[in-house]
């Protein structure tokens, strides 16, 4: 597995922040500390599982936001692509699914696809590599918190790190291929990690951005668009 460096994706809103130290208690890589009478994010430390954003009470923890920068993007004359994480129905479990691919449509996105079909690819790829070496022992690298996780707190464990990318990175090679390189892509999902993820040197220019399934609700409200009257549509193909 290739280690390559990212940047944090949660800071501390000073003015909020109360010291209550639910943050730091909460926090699985003990990556939060106080100093000068707040609490700080140590980005040498932090995975990116966004579990402070989840617990502080305070709301004084924030995420690195995507939206001015898909704004742009859907601004802009270039050919936009939406990759959408396959739990969407979970969240947005108020519309159809294909109303809600239609409202993505409404924003501007020239074509929507699933993650589900980078998902098939990368399920295939791990059964090349436990066919080709059934003695192994490996740690699935779907989840770019427990890659962070592995790569910072127990590098023994990295040789056993899949060499195999996400399901978003899987799918996005494809669509660079389908498309070529003058799209601007954005993968829309439930993690606050997949941020980090494309943060990493060795992922540059895979995806133009990320967003969450919470900055999907903003962009929709801040442009006025209701996903419950849009047309429906279906995802493209390749389908998952």
């Amino acid at each position: 597995m290739k280690l390559c460096n990212g940047k944090n994706v949660v800071e501390t809103i000073k003015e909020k922040c109360r010291v209550c130290f639910t943050c730091v208690r909460e926090c699985p890589a003990k990556a939060i500390r106080i100093r000068d009478g707040q609490a700080e994010i140590m980005g040498e430390r932090c995975i990116g599982c966004g579990n402070c954003v989840r617990v502080c009470s305070q709301r004084a923890k924030r995420v690195l936001s995507s939206l001015d920068n898909v704004k742009e993007i859907l601004n802009s004359d270039v050919k936009k692509v939406a990759m959408v994480a396959p739990s969407f129905p979970a969240e947005f479990h108020d519309v159809d699914y294909k109303r809600m691919i239609g409202a993505l449509r409404k924003l501007g996105f020239n074509h929507v696809h699933e993650v589900g079909f980078g998902a098939d690819l990368v399920s295939m790829a791990y059964k090349r590599l436990i066919d080709s070496n059934p003695d192994g022992s490996y740690i699935a690298t779907t989840c770019p918190a427990i890659v962070a996780y592995v790569e910072k707190y127990y590098p023994e464990l990295i040789p056993n790190l899949a060499p195999i990318v996400s399901p978003m990175i899987a799918t996005a090679r494809v669509l660079r291929e389908l498309y070529g390189n003058d799209v601007k892509m954005v993968f829309i999902g439930p993690c606050v990690a997949k941020k980090g993820e494309n943060e990493k040197d060795c992922y540059k220019g895979e995806i133009d951005e990320v967003m969450t399934f919470v900055e999907l609700r903003e962009l929709f409200d801040s442009l006025g668009i209701d996903r419950h009257n849009s047309a429906d549509s279906e995802f493209d193909e390749p389908s998952a």
